[in-house]
């Protein structure tokens, strides 16, 4: 079809020419990232001795243990199992406020906007990074040998890991918070405790409830993996159901501990989208 001057119109060569998903650079820096995965992944599977076609070929015998042992659950204890849960629960509810007001406390000596003291900041920051980065597990075992099996046990070893994350949590919060209200507060004359009180906290706070309800899902499984090592709750119950064999015990505690988490989690899934609205 020629235009209105009669000549052929040239076609344009871009559009001719195929459309690229992905550049060249990311296709062979994937290449590459694929290629050092794969040789990482033959170097541990040869260090550990691990054999991934021996772990398939082996599937029948858990699955023969799992429908022949496991199932179905028995619901002959339902009475103990919903005494351990709620344990459970209140385990994480009670770390969780303790660690609340402990951090709350701490984040205010972490953050610059507030205590203008780098040495404080600092050592505040390196305190709730050591409490976060030791796992609660590892803490219970150490307080299992300094306490004996309980709940308090559980309780402690929460708030000792809780209290880290919200530490950092809550100053990162208190930050950002601070860079939108504090010079133009600080200009004006106003004192810091009133800018703490009426600015500040009234800004963190649905960042500081989201947080805190994240941790609330996190204790409840936590709590579970620590009733496990003696530090009471329903995990405690299901370790001693496995110790006795009695995998269809076992079975409904795994049951309740899924129910518990799902409820948990959605729980505070819409506490969080109606505080954020």
């Amino acid at each position: 079809m020629k235009d209105r001057h009669g000549e052929e119109p040239m076609r344009d060569n871009r559009i001719m020419e195929k459309i690229r998903v992905t550049s060249r650079e990311n296709f062979r820096t994937s290449v590459v990232f694929l290629i050092v995965l794969l040789i990482l992944f033959g170097l541990s599977t040869g260090f550990t001795r691990f054999n991934p076609i021996k772990a398939l070929l082996s599937q029948g015998e858990f699955w023969n243990f799992i429908l022949v042992d496991f199932i179905p659950p028995s619901m002959g204890r339902l009475g103990s199992l919903f005494r351990a849960a709620m344990q459970t629960i209140y385990m994480a509810l009670a770390a969780t406020g303790i660690s609340t007001a402990l951090a709350l406390f701490l984040s205010f000596l972490g953050t610059a906007a507030i205590t203008r003291s780098r040495v404080v900041n600092s050592f505040i920051r390196a305190f709730a990074s050591i409490l976060r980065n030791i796992p609660p597990l590892v803490w219970a075992f150490i307080l299992v040998a300094a306490f004996g099996i309980g709940t308090v046990v559980g309780i402690l070893s929460l708030i000792i890991g809780t209290t880290g994350c919200l530490i950092r949590f809550f100053i990162e919060i208190l930050d950002e918070a601070a860079e939108e209200t504090l010079e133009p507060l600080l200009a004006a004359g106003a004192g810091m405790p009133a800018i703490v009180a009426q600015a500040l906290l009234p800004a963190a706070m649905p960042g500081f409830i989201a947080w805190i309800l994240y941790c609330v899902e996190l204790n409840i499984r936590a709590s579970t993996i620590l009733g496990m090592v003696g530090a009471g709750g329903i995990g405690l119950l299901l370790m001693g159901y496995i110790k006795q064999f009695n995998y269809a015990a076992a079975s409904t505690a795994i049951l309740a501990v899924a129910l518990i988490i799902i409820g948990v989690n959605l729980l505070t899934n819409y506490l969080r989208k109606l505080i954020m609205c």
